[in-house]
């Protein structure tokens, strides 16, 4: 990719602007940016007959034992993500360490204060570079998204490793890009 001109299977297409919006990997080896240290994300899936929470939130863990990153009853928010008298509860954990599902479970217990023996479990799902590293200290995450000549950046490597990250850079992207266009 260079100022100006974008290569794809179909050809090379003229532009004023080009916005990549890719993983961060990917973001490294198109635009020869400094790599980002990544992060796995998995999570655990169970089926429970009762909530063990009656309301639709994200519980995050108050104590930071740092073993479950969130756990959220998802049905609370999709119904249709389980059989009638059926209850889907999505757990996360970050890191290259991922601990047993017995031992997420019995944590899982000990944050909703429920026994969680007679949950399902239904499988666990670990993407390997799900989430761009954020040591401390963190006031430095975000980066621009400006790469001059009409080039632009947008993921949640350039702000904060989460979807609101990513949803947040795109926003400044998008304007960093129409202030490009008018200007040009």
């Amino acid at each position: 990719m260079t100022p100006g001109r974008v290569r794809t299977t179909a050809g090379e297409l003229r532009c004023r602007a080009a916005i990549v919006a890719v993983d961060p990997p990917t973001a490294t080896r198109l635009l020869d940016l400094p790599p980002v240290r990544m992060h796995a994300y998995t999570t655990f899936y169970h089926a429970a007959s009762e909530p063990p929470l009656d309301e639709p939130i994200l519980l995050l863990d108050g104590d930071r034992r740092e073993m479950v990153a969130n756990t959220v009853v998802v049905t609370h928010a999709v119904p249709g993500y389980a059989p009638t008298g059926r209850h889907l509860i999505a757990t996360s954990v970050v890191g290259p360490s991922v601990p047993s599902e017995p031992a997420v479970r019995l944590e899982l217990t000990r944050l909703y204060g429920r026994p969680t023996a007679d949950w399902e479990h239904l499988t666990t799902v670990t993407i390997p570079a799900a989430l761009p590293a954020a040591p401390p200290p963190q006031g430095r995450l975000r980066k621009p998204v400006g790469l001059g000549n009409g080039l632009f950046v947008a993921g949640d490597h350039r702000d904060s490793p989460s979807i609101q990250g990513a949803l947040a850079s795109g926003w400044r992207t998008a304007g960093a890009a129409l202030r490009h266009l008018r200007q040009h």
